[in-house]
Order: C-alpha cells, then sequence, then structure tokens
C-alpha cells in the first residue's frame, strides 16, 4: 500500500507564510527607500543631503535580498519544479520567476558596474520591475488558469 502524495504544487502554511513575509519585506524596504531617496532628502545649508533612515532600509532590503535567494531555491525544490510538470500556472509562474531572475541579475550589477551611465540605467529596471512585481505575482497567485 503505497501513501498519497501531496501536490506538488501546494505549499504549506510555513512556507507560504515564508515566501510572503519575504516577499513583502523586499518589496517594502525597496519601495521605502525610494521614497526616502527621491522625496525625503533633507535640505541643508551644505545642499540636499540623504536622510538618515534611507541607508537603513536599504541595508534591510540587502538582508531580505539575501533571504530572498533562500525562498527562490525553496521554491524551485518544493514549488516550481513540481509544478512545471503538471503543466499548471505555466504562463504566469514562468513570468515571475524571469521579473525574479531580472531582479537577481540587476541586483547583482548594481553592486559591481563601474559605469555611472550604466549603473543610472540599471538601477532605474532594477526599481520599476521590482515596484511592479506585485502585479504579475498577484496574476500568478489568484488567476485560475491552467497553462
Amino acid at each position: 500500500m503505497s501513501l498519497p502524495q501531496p501536490d506538488p504544487v501546494f505549499l504549506s502554511r510555513a512556507r507560504k507564510g515564508t515566501v510572503y513575509a519575504v516577499g513583502l519585506g523586499l518589496w517594502l524596504s525597496g519601495v521605502l527607500w525610494l521614497v526616502y531617496h527621491y522625496f525625503k532628502q533633507q535640505k541643508t545649508d551644505f545642499g540636499p543631503t540623504p536622510h538618515p533612515l534611507e541607508h537603513w532600509w536599504l541595508a534591510l532590503h540587502g538582508l531580505f535580498a539575501f533571504a530572498s535567494l533562500w525562498v527562490l531555491g525553496m521554491l524551485w525544490s518544493a514549488h516550481i519544479v513540481g509544478a512545471w510538470r503538471t503543466k499548471r500556472h505555466r504562463v504566469s509562474g514562468g513570468v515571475v520567476l524571469g521579473v525574479l531572475l531580472i531582479l537577481i541579475a540587476s541586483g547583482y550589477l548594481l553592486y559591481y558596474l563601474g559605469s555611472d551611465e550604466a549603473l543610472s540605467t540599471v538601477a532605474l529596471v532594477h526599481w520599476a520591475i521590482g515596484v511592479a512585481l506585485p502585479a504579475p505575482f498577484l496574476w500568478h497567485r489568484l488567476v485560475k488558469n491552467r497553462k
């Protein structure tokens, strides 16, 4: 007698909570960094100065970015491979995975690019796609498509 196999797409409550907590923390810390970087600069006698919290939002974003790599690895083994085999949510899941890979690559480049012009372009791509990430995630999570 064989034991019933769990649904390869199903995530336990703990895993789902981890995905949501890390994803929300990553997104929110990035958005807060953007707000503090572009709209909360302090005016001093020597010109605009970064808000003191700007650094901490970026540091928190980096912390969540490291955690998100672990979460992506967990999702790969516990969710993505099994879901791909069942042919469920392939398009929306593929879009989410593609967006995450672009964010990972652009986040890496933000640390190691030497050219200011290239850095500003990559930064714009990174934060524009990052801010929009909830849209493909919600599409994947809420739409009941079969492919």
